[in-house]
């Protein structure tokens, strides 16, 4: 069996063939970016998005 690895771009268009839309596919950092600080962009993104978070810091 041959695994095909496909890049992000064909994943979504290939979603999106299916009538599937992701909900939100924003980025939250790179690799030089803190673990905090990411968490933060996190919760920022999910709640723009309309999800609850509890207990945020």
């Amino acid at each position: 069996m041959k695994l095909k690895i496909q890049s992000i771009f064909n994943y979504l268009k290939s979603k999106e063939k299916k009538g599937l839309r992701p909900i939100f596919f924003e980025k939250i950092g790179d690799q030089n970016t803190s673990r905090d600080e990411r968490l933060k962009n996190l919760i920022k993104i999910l709640e723009k998005n309309g999800f609850k978070i509890k207990n945020k810091k």
